[in-house]
């Protein structure tokens, strides 16, 4: 080892360097606690946040607004400002004026009440600006429909019979009409639901970052119910009945029947029958045409995917 470093080791290695040390930090505490118990006066820049705006009020976001106060207070509460971020209130309700579509705060009407903020150990010495300026706008209340954005598939052989929707389907929001007026709807997040074989029974989420802090919100989530259960096809063969034929016309057709397929439950399929259901063709829309279009004009509600064998029936005039 060198001399010199030799010599560096002795020295913290000497109890002489370790009683200076202590004395050392024992009076720099002394003087820091001693400056921090005297008085001094200075500036602080303030956080403004307003607070008692009316219910019919929404306090637009202003983050320009803020005060620049002078205190003369002792040093700890200096050190306490330094190390937590500073916010005063102002109080919208008795220290404003109204005046159009904003609310002037001035140091007049609230300068008391920004000192008593402080405490008796602070004295507030000065406030500037004089003067703040809040906007604001009137609430109003707006129901949007929820849309859904679900990919759904269902196992094999299995379905529903319910359409896919949430609830509430609508919900209210509550704002500034200028902030309402473009919010026409609102859509729930991304959720696939594959091969379903069981009831579905879940919250969703809706996606609201888009819509602005001023706008109140009914709810953030939605319910989502949907019944599956498995399913079976059934086939009926049903007579087809010609409306809107003229009394002098009388016309032939080919099929007299049509075959219909559907699909249901299979707690529901022997509850359906050929009483259910009804096919109909409208003579009145087959002008310049040689076929009439049928279609089912009646069905029961417990069925779906309901589809004709065929889409169209021949005729002829047989007597004018």
């Amino acid at each position: 080892m060198s001399p010199i470093k030799n010599k560096i080791s002795q020295l913290f290695k000497s109890k002489k360097l370790n009683v200076f040390v202590l004395f050392f930090i024992i009076s720099l505490t002394i003087l820091i606690l001693s400056k921090l118990s005297q008085n001094y006066q200075g500036t602080l820049v303030f956080k403004v946040k307003p607070t008692n705006a009316k219910e019919t009020q929404v306090i637009l976001n202003d983050t320009s607004n803020q005060l620049k106060i002078t205190l003369d207070t002792y040093g700890f509460k200096w050190l306490r400002y330094a190390i937590n971020k500073p916010t005063v209130e102002v109080d919208l309700e008795s220290d404003v004026i109204l005046k159009d579509s904003t609310l002037i705060w001035t140091e007049k009407k609230g300068f008391s009440n920004i000192s008593k903020q402080f405490g008796k150990n602070v004295k507030v010495v000065n406030v500037n600006p004089d003067s703040l300026i809040f906007r604001y706008d009137v609430n109003q209340i707006k129901k949007i429909p929820v849309k859904t954005d679900f990919n759904i598939t269902y196992a094999q052989g299995f379905n529903t019979l319910d359409n896919v929707k949430v609830n509430p389907d609508s919900i209210k929001i509550i704002g500034p009409a200028s902030l309402l007026k473009d919010i026409n709807y609102v859509k729930t997040k991304h959720k696939d639901f594959k091969d379903l074989k069981s009831n579905v029974n879940t919250l969703v989420d809706l996606v609201v970052d888009s819509i602005s802090n001023d706008v109140k919100i009914e709810a953030n989530k939605v319910q989502f119910k949907i019944e599956v259960s498995k399913f079976t096809e059934g086939i009926v063969t049903l007579p087809i009945t010609i409306v809107n034929v003229p009394d002098h016309i009388k016309i032939n057709y080919f099929p007299k029947q049509l075959t219909v397929k559907y699909a249901t439950t299979i707690d529901n399929f022997n509850s359906i029958s050929e009483e259910d259901f009804k096919i109909e063709c409208d003579y009145k829309n087959s002008k310049n045409k040689s076929y009439l279009i049928p279609k089912i004009v009646t069905k029961p509600n417990n069925i779906k995917n309901v589809r004709l064998q065929e889409q169209q029936i021949e005729f002829i005039i047989t007597q004018q």
